[in-house]
């Protein structure tokens, strides 16, 4: 029996070794942490279509805190609703949802060893490094480097309870240098206010100003998260006998317009553990079916960083001229912007148009 050692015990780890053992591999899997799924770095908001491709593994529903059904953005002072009315997307409980996968690893089989940092003593005949975006393994083995990084500095807060059901996102160069500010809220008491910015900024005097700009006071508990903003070039290869592949963040699968991760980290990580022994049939599938879609994000994301904030409230005023947020409402699309840029987006806007 072939053998796969999975660095990392979050959503994409956790994948990866399924994926693995569904294929006949004998799969262990080393977890840094004392318990996967914590520290929590990220905010926990999921597309309800990327939730459901789990569905063969775990039941999202059982970790879901709130559902949402659209946003508000703010493009420097012009403000749009998006308004799906029925849910789109979930907030859910990190913690518990990324713990409740590596139960499922094993369950299934796959040996978790805890409090194990893997630097250099790699195990098994396949690796699938999915250890974040510092990662050890595309060190070690020299991958291709991820030069574009946000980083994110965020807090659990009270709040005013109103339009529970929406994430807040607001778009400013001048406030969160090639990044945003956001609140998410948990439910009706509670919410997540984060910034992000791109490195080397620091996002803590951002937060700040965003606490003061929508008043809301900060918590004493502040986290901080690196996020890719960029592919590897290159994301498996061979060396010394053994396959190596990388997945989710350390192979920097990650929508850089929002620093989401795992709809498409677990989508590729499940076919790093389907091609754990054939690397390039991996490289080649994950490319075709998801690659266009987080080129997208990424130029969509160095369009955006390159706004002054008086061309981000013109792009709003013009997005919302051509009622935009009617055309996104109807498409429900968080993940693909391949199927938003659709014909039927030109005819949207000549109808809107003509409306005038």
């Amino acid at each position: 029996m072939n053998s796969v050692h999975v660095i990392g015990a979050g959503p994409a780890g956790s994948v990866a070794a399924i994926s693995a053992l569904r294929e006949g591999h004998r799969v262990e899997i080393s977890e840094e942490h004392s318990v996967p799924g914590f520290p929590i770095d990220c905010s926990g908001l999921i597309s309800k279509d990327g939730l459901h491709t789990l569905s063969d593994i775990i039941d999202y529903k059982k970790y879901s805190l709130n559902p949402m059904h659209g946003a508000i953005l703010d493009f420097s002072g012009h403000k749009m609703k998006i308004d799906a009315k029925k849910p789109i997307a979930f907030v859910i409980n990190r913690a518990s949802f990324d713990f409740a996968l590596s139960n499922k690893a094993e369950s299934e089989g796959a040996k978790l060893t805890r409090n194990e940092r893997i630097s250099s003593q790699f195990r098994g005949d396949s690796i699938i490094g999915a250890d974040g975006p510092n990662s050890t393994v595309a060190s070690h083995f020299q991958f291709p480097k991820i030069r574009r990084f946000a980083l994110t500095a965020r807090c659990k807060v009270r709040y005013d309870g109103e339009n529970q059901h929406f994430i807040r996102a607001y778009l400013s160069n001048n406030a969160s240098p090639g990044f945003f500010s956001w609140l998410i809220p948990h439910n009706e008491e509670f919410a997540e206010m984060g910034t992000g910015t791109l490195l080397p900024r620091n996002p803590l005097p951002a937060l700040h100003s965003f606490s003061k700009r929508i008043g809301i006071q900060l918590s004493k508990e502040i986290r901080f998260a690196l996020i890719p903003l960029e592919c590897r070039k290159k994301t498996s290869l061979r060396s010394g006998g053994k396959n190596i592949l990388l997945a989710g963040d350390a192979a920097g699968q990650v929508k850089s317009t929002t620093g989401g991760g795992v709809f498409f980290g677990t989508s590729c990580a499940r076919l790093a553990g389907k091609h754990a022994f054939t690397p390039e049939l991996y490289e080649r599938e994950w490319r075709a079916l998801y690659h266009k879609d987080l080129r997208m994000h990424k130029f969509a994301h160095f369009v955006y960083g390159a706004l002054p904030d008086p061309a981000l409230n013109l792009a709003g005023k013009t997005l919302s001229f051509f009622k935009i947020e009617r055309y996104l409402e109807e498409r429900e699309n968080m993940d693909h912007p391949t199927r938003i840029l659709h014909p039927r987006l030109a005819a949207h806007c000549l109808s809107a148009l003509m409306q005038k």
